[in-house]
């Protein structure tokens, strides 16, 4: 994140998107109609829980992707999705609690997990999902607390749980007292459309906390996070108020008037396109650069690229020189609690420039084919 806007360096490593992704000028319209509507208020301190008609956006939002009805006090908005993250968590684990997660999982959630001294079990997926029976043979030996996932476009693997595995999981963790910590951040981003979350196999929210934000979708600026923890509400509200009182006003009123004037649906169309031909660009890129013994699976959507390096591959080295050429990138050892089989990297495609990034990928395929 430090090297995010570093002048001069082609960025493929932060999962962030670039500044023409982000609708500036909506936002800005939506700000005015905000100050307008609010007045003082604005500046005023608010609910704990969040912007009462933000959130019956959101609750409609869940609703017209498949999730039964809530109303605005199932929900609690939050500074990111990463303070969501972190309140459930906090809620969930005790020193020495086993926490199940997928295998590689986002660093930022593993780092939440270190602190809170959890032992993490970790669950390879692949294009096919999980092996359920695997997973519940798993699940029985070690007593996970909860499980934590990010079922549409996974970081950093950019894999999709398939829709016939996500009833079966749910109905497997609710059998065996297990808590799901959904992580929907990337769910949008799906270019078919946002599917159905696991939230919508779990009426009762008694297996199922959700959580998502707007960082990947309209801006990682305003802050904007939100979770529906179902039968944790009260405990995730009371701790969320303890840490910040609420999350920020401005940030909320402008995003509220964004969705009321129907502007996201929009730009998600735009943005998909936009993360396609990203993803098209640097694939071709990488199928003319790389080794040959390179794998990797191409995402049903949003901007993440990950791949298994050949075996050979020096990690430490490959990221000093392509630093001196000025690319850097995402080592696949920070999305792994122990040093995996093979060495990976994950490309972000949505920051850089097209030329860049193409030409990013081409100075680390060169220096991947010298090495070899």
């Amino acid at each position: 994140m430090r090297q995010a806007d570093e002048p001069g360096i082609i960025n493929l490593a932060a999962g962030v998107p670039g500044p023409d992704a982000l609708p500036a000028d909506s936002l800005s319209q939506a700000f005015g109609r905000a100050l307008h509507s609010d007045g003082a208020a604005l500046f005023a301190y608010h609910h704990p829980e969040g912007d009462h008609f933000l959130r019956q956006h959101l609750a409609d939002r869940l609703h017209s992707r498949g999730v039964s009805p809530l109303t605005p006090s199932q929900i609690v908005t939050t500074t990111g999705c990463t303070q969501a993250l972190n309140i459930l968590l906090s809620l969930l684990v005790e020193p020495g609690s086993v926490v199940a997660c997928e295998a590689p999982a986002y660093y930022g959630m593993l780092e939440i997990l270190s602190t809170l001294r959890a032992r993490v079990l970790p669950l390879p997926v692949g294009p096919e999902g999980w092996n359920l029976e695997t997973t519940e043979a798993l699940f029985r030996e070690h007593q996970p607390a909860c499980l934590v996932l990010c079922p549409t476009l996974s970081n950093p693997s950019g894999l999709t749980l398939p829709e016939s595995q996500r009833a079966p999981l749910v109905d497997l963790c609710r059998k065996l007292g297990i808590r799901i910590v959904e992580d929907d951040i990337y769910g949008e981003l799906a270019d078919s459309g946002a599917p159905r979350p696991l939230l919508h196999c779990d009426p009762s929210g008694e297996v199922v906390s959700f959580v998502s934000s707007f960082s990947k979708t309209v801006s990682p600026g305003i802050r904007v996070g939100y979770c529906v923890p179902g039968t944790l509400h009260e405990a995730f509200a009371a701790r969320k108020c303890q840490q910040d009182l609420h999350s920020c006003v401005v940030s909320e009123a402008i995003l509220r008037e964004f969705l009321a004037a129907n502007a996201l649906e929009p730009h998600l169309q735009w943005l998909r396109l936009r993360n396609r031909r990203r993803r098209q660009l640097a694939v071709a890129a990488l199928r003319s650069t790389f080794p040959e013994n390179t794998t990797f699976i191409e995402p049903e959507g949003g901007y993440m690229l990950w791949m298994n390096l050949p075996p050979q591959t020096d990690l430490l080295s490959l990221r000093e020189r392509a630093r001196a050429e000025g690319v850097v990138f995402a080592s696949g050892n920070a999305f792994f609690t122990a040093t995996p089989d093979s060495p990976s990297i994950r490309l972000n495609c949505a920051k850089a420039s097209e030329t860049e990034l193409v030409r990013g990928i081409e100075i680390l395929g060169r220096l991947l084919c010298s090495h070899r």
